[in-house]
């Protein structure tokens, strides 16, 4: 799950559009080296007017050194980013998006279990 932050007085339709085109954009995948785990960081990062982006950072870190690691390069890789709406004043846009890295699934698990359905639905199959 992705939540997008900005200073922004009353939110227009265009601004809500702009704001779920960043979070679709920063959506997380989880980091391979952080296996049996589960974390959230605060990423900050700022675009100007034509969405480039200038900088980012971790505003607040997740305890996981991978995680950071993880949610900066998840805005990076999300360039480039949608030109902000006009009725947005700011030259530079500054963002704080929070990116909640789920626990890996246990596929073995999830496989037994639609196994014994498919059993318990087949009857001798």
């Amino acid at each position: 799950m992705i939540a997008v932050a900005m200073p922004c007085r009353a939110e227009s339709d265009a601004v809500s559009a702009w704001k779920k085109q960043i979070a679709s954009r920063l959506s997380a995948s989880f980091p391979p080296q952080a296996t049996k785990q589960s974390g959230k960081a605060t990423v900050g990062f700022i675009l100007d007017r034509s969405g480039k982006l200038i900088s980012n950072e971790i505003r607040e870190s997740s305890g996981s050194k991978e995680f950071d690691l993880e949610a900066v390069v998840i805005v990076d890789r999300a360039q480039p980013f949608p030109a902000p709406p006009p009725e947005i004043q700011d030259g530079k846009l500054k963002i704080e998006a929070e990116l909640n890295f789920p626990p890996p699934r246990d596929l073995f698990k999830e496989d037994a279990a639609l196994h014994a359905k498919l059993h318990g639905i087949c009857r001798g199959c």
